[in-house]
């Protein structure tokens, strides 16, 4: 799994992200959630620039066109560049992703929300999401992720589900 997200999020292997969503839709499906827009996690326009493309969005998009309902990148920005998570403390990724994000309300408001990443791992990008579209309005938030990190979510109080 982990070549696999790797190749998706560095070697621009983006055809996976049909692939990927694939299974997430059934856990989707299965779980019977009930989802207005669907929203991938934005990159920094350094990264997005960076990379060529965000691996999330690849993955949001067909997930959201399965489930039948729209997929808006732009309805979460991020409004503040942050170090890459890769080494940070659970703590540490929290004050990194702190306030980095903002829900657009115009986009967001009174919808239940399903946000896609490609991993968490103590779930902070996830927590500063989810509260920015809270911020804004968002009447719940779901998510989901190809792979996480589970010792008892790291410090973290989480429910999220992953496949």
């Amino acid at each position: 799994m982990r070549q696999c997200i790797h190749a998706l999020k560095y070697h621009k292997n983006q055809s996976l992200g049909q692939f990927f969503s694939e299974m997430l839709a059934a856990l989707i499906q299965d779980a019977k959630w009930v989802i207005d827009l669907v929203i991938p996690v934005p990159l920094s326009p350094e990264r997005r620039k960076q990379r060529g493309y965000n691996q999330s969005v690849l993955i949001a998009m067909p997930l959201a066109l399965t489930l039948g309902v729209p997929c808006n990148p732009f309805s979460l920005k991020r409004i503040r560049n942050t170090v890459s998570q890769v080494g940070l403390s659970a703590q540490e990724r929290r004050q990194n992703v702190h306030g980095a994000f903002t829900g657009v309300w115009e986009i967001v408001s009174g919808k239940s929300v399903l946000l896609v990443d490609d991993v968490t791992t103590t779930g902070a990008t996830l927590e500063a999401c989810a509260a920015a579209l809270s911020k804004a309005g968002v009447y719940s938030v779901y998510a989901v992720t190809l792979a996480g990190f589970t010792k008892q979510n790291q410090e973290a109080d989480l429910n999220w589900y992953q496949v």
